[in-house]
């Protein structure tokens, strides 16, 4: 979620798809604390916030994966998690990028 993972503390302000995905461990990390924990090699952006995908974050993910993926699909493109140019820029041009 836009505001960090998703936690079963938070159902009562959740619809019932996303309480599927409530978890009891970790519920309310940020994004960047979810990066440092999991080290994922994928981030899809389909949340509508622009800017979401922060340069911290990109740069913690790129510290772990070699050719981290990349792909902020909102539309249109103000509402984009972050750009081509920032996502190159802050892996040193070793990510794999699609919006």
């Amino acid at each position: 979620d836009a505001t960090g993972l998703v936690g079963v503390e938070q159902s009562e302000n959740l619809t019932p798809e996303q309480r599927t995905f409530a978890r009891e461990e970790d519920g309310g990390l940020s994004l960047l604390e979810v990066v440092q924990k999991y080290k994922p090699t994928m981030l899809l952006g389909m949340t509508g916030v622009g800017g979401l995908f922060k340069e911290s974050i990109i740069k913690e993910m790129a510290k772990s994966c070699d050719r981290p993926v990349i792909f902020p699909l909102s539309n249109p493109t103000i509402k984009a998690e972050c750009t081509a140019t920032q996502a190159f820029e802050w892996t040193n041009g070793r990510c794999i990028f699609a919006s």
